[in-house]
């Protein structure tokens, strides 16, 4: 076995953050780092780079396997202070007295001071499946209105959004023995927030079965459907003749709206599509749309002398991306311009071809818009999306996204390209919606005020 461990505490000593990540993650590839000093190097990266709570989480997990490391408990005692865990830490440090004089990785870590939370703030956790950074979006707008919101990330992608606590569960099965444990975590963070808010139907468990647990301790839960996690086909289909959805068995998508409802009376949506789709599930449903850190996304009004048009599919299928990549090729017999179809890069590479972008395409089939289209509207791109009659009539009049669909996408960019002086000023106008709509200051205090109406239930 390669000497991992030796390797990462020299590039922690050396503060050589990316060499130690890089490392560990060899070393769990490898298959053999199922070992203490694993996840308290693992921790003990987490520390150096300020992510205290994903320091605990790492430390949790390793206690699991080994409680009565010395090493794990010592750390996890200073870590529990410095994440306003104070009632915990005593045992830990009592477990791991002696520590020092352990054969355990010996390391300079920042971890003496205490951090007390402010008296009366509200805590909240978001978990466990990040859409397009909504949850971490959500947590700084949370955080302007004196709120203490964290994030709990299962599924980290390529995209890189940043989390509070990850752990990638991509490669584990919904199993007895995974959910046990998972259920043994959630026990373990119901002390620290006072209001859990779940994302496309997921939960601490894989399995749902810690909803009972949240509800026994009398927590309020939110949970925030975003897409294909509750779109129905039989229903998107009576109001837009282009629909395509991602998951096409129905009956599994209503037992899971179903089961959820049993315990989570609050709803949130973004919009009057998804609206349809769980009205009959949820005692309340919140419509609060999708939101952006505004300060983050530069307009930028360019116009290249040789038109940039982009595309990114996240889902080809549901984007239209047969029709567009049909359409672009067509075009381009008698137009001059270039096409980037951006796929498989992190969501900060993927900004910066955006906003070189004079013309930026969406989706063709869903006939709503997402958040793609909010981050080009922002950076003042105009955006080409199919919006059904449906939505149509439920948006602000004021949205100024090109409709497109299937049937005519190649006449609708061929108009583009025919009247580019056009561009500047529906760019211009989608700055202006996003501003107004889709701020991020504006609807996490919306959603802020949902938490207090359940906390004061």
């Amino acid at each position: 076995m390669k000497d991992f461990k030796s390797d990462i505490i020299h590039c922690l000593e050396q503060k050589e953050w990316n060499k130690a990540m890089k490392r560990l993650k060899e070393w769990e590839a490898e298959g053999s780092h199922n070992e203490p000093d694993f996840y308290f190097l693992q921790a003990s990266l987490s520390v150096y780079l300020g992510h205290d709570h994903n320091a605990w989480l790492w430390l949790w997990r390793g206690l699991d396997l080994f409680p009565e490391n010395r090493s794990l408990n010592l750390l996890m005692g200073k870590v529990c202070l410095r994440t306003g865990r104070e009632k915990e830490s005593a045992a830990y440090l009592q477990k791991g007295d002696g520590a020092e004089t352990a054969s355990a990785p010996k390391l300079d870590l920042p971890v003496d001071e205490k951090t007390e939370p402010p008296a009366g703030q509200i805590r909240i956790l978001q978990g466990t499946m990040e859409i397009a950074n909504q949850m971490n979006t959500l947590a700084k707008g949370l955080s302007q209105h004196g709120a203490l919101a964290h994030t709990l990330n299962y599924y980290p992608y390529y995209l890189n959004y940043a989390a509070d606590y990850t752990w990638s569960l991509l490669k584990e099965r919904n199993t007895p023995a995974m959910n046990a444990k998972l259920r043994r975590l959630a026990n373990d963070l119901l002390p620290s927030y006072d209001l859990f808010h779940f994302h496309f139907g997921t939960s601490f468990t894989l399995d749902m079965s810690d909803y009972p647990i949240l509800k026994q301790a009398e927590k309020p839960m939110v949970m925030h459907h975003w897409g294909s996690d509750v779109r129905l086909y039989s229903t998107l289909a009576k109001t837009n003749p282009y629909a395509v959805v991602k998951t096409k068995n129905e009956a599994r998508i209503r037992y899971h709206l179903k089961r959820i409802s049993q315990y989570v009376q609050h709803c949130i949506v973004a919009d009057m599509e998804l609206y349809e789709y769980v009205k009959d599930y949820y005692e309340h449903v919140h419509m609060i749309p999708t939101m952006i850190q505004l300060d983050r996304y530069t307009p930028d009004y360019r116009s290249n002398e040789k038109p940039l048009i982009v595309h990114a599919p996240t889902s080809p299928g549901i984007k239209g991306t047969r029709h567009i990549l049909k359409a672009v090729e067509s075009l381009k017999e008698k137009y001059d311009f270039h096409f980037h179809l951006v796929q498989g890069v992190s969501h900060e590479q993927a900004k910066k071809i955006y906003q070189k972008a004079d013309l930026i395409i969406d989706q063709l089939h869903i006939g709503s818009y997402g958040l793609f289209a909010v981050e080009s509207m922002a950076m003042g791109k105009p955006v080409i999306c199919w919006i059904s009659d449906f939505m149509k009539d439920h948006y602000p009049s004021e949205l100024p996204l090109i409709r497109a669909n299937p049937a005519n996408i190649t006449e609708v960019i061929e108009s583009v390209l025919k009247n580019r002086d056009m561009l500047p000023e529906i760019g211009q106008k989608g700055r202006k919606y996003a501003e107004v709509h889709h701020d991020m200051v504006k609807n996490s205090k919306k959603t802020l005020a949902v938490y207090q109406s359940l906390l004061s239930e």
